[in-house]
Order: C-alpha cells, then sequence, then structure tokens
C-alpha cells in the first residue's frame, strides 16, 4: 500500500496550483505592505513596528520569490513611502 492510500488528508503535487500559491505570497507581501505604510486605527502598534521590521529579511525575501516579484525593487519602494510619511 503506497502513503497516498494510506492517508486521505495528503495533497498531491499535481492538485497544487502555481497561481493559486502566487496569488496567496502576493497577498502575504500586500498585507504587510498595508500594515506597514498604511495602518488602521485598530492596528496594534507592535504588530505595526513588526510589519515594518518584517521588509528586508530573510523571509520577506522568501516571501517576495515566492510571490514572483523582486524584492529589492518592493523593499525599495516600502522605504520610499515609510520616508514620505516621516517614518522612516
Amino acid at each position: 500500500m503506497i502513503f497516498a492510500d494510506m492517508d486521505r488528508n495528503q495533497i498531491e503535487e499535481q492538485d497544487i496550483d502555481p497561481r493559486a500559491c502566487r496569488a496567496l505570497w502576493c497577498a502575504v507581501v500586500e498585507e504587510q505592505f498595508q500594515l506597514a505604510v498604511s495602518p488602521k486605527m485598530a492596528d496594534r502598534p507592535a504588530e505595526i513596528s513588526a510589519a515594518r521590521r518584517w521588509f528586508g529579511t530573510r523571509d520577506f525575501f522568501m516571501a517576495c520569490a515566492l510571490a514572483g516579484v523582486d524584492g529589492a525593487w518592493v523593499l525599495w519602494g516600502v522605504r520610499h513611502h515609510l520616508a514620505l510619511q516621516g517614518v522612516a
């Protein structure tokens, strides 16, 4: 008996949609960008600070790679927005 037959909760490689995965990682980067650059009144200061620190980290560059975007370009844009706001 093969493993896939033993555990039906497993996702097989052919079932993964690359466009959906890319959209997921784009959403991660976008959410962090919105939190860092345009926080809402309900956002906690610690979450805003963490989002701003996230940009430029190894995890940030990994998320950008998985999203299919240039991390250096995104980082420049974030730093530019934050500088315009007088935050960075």
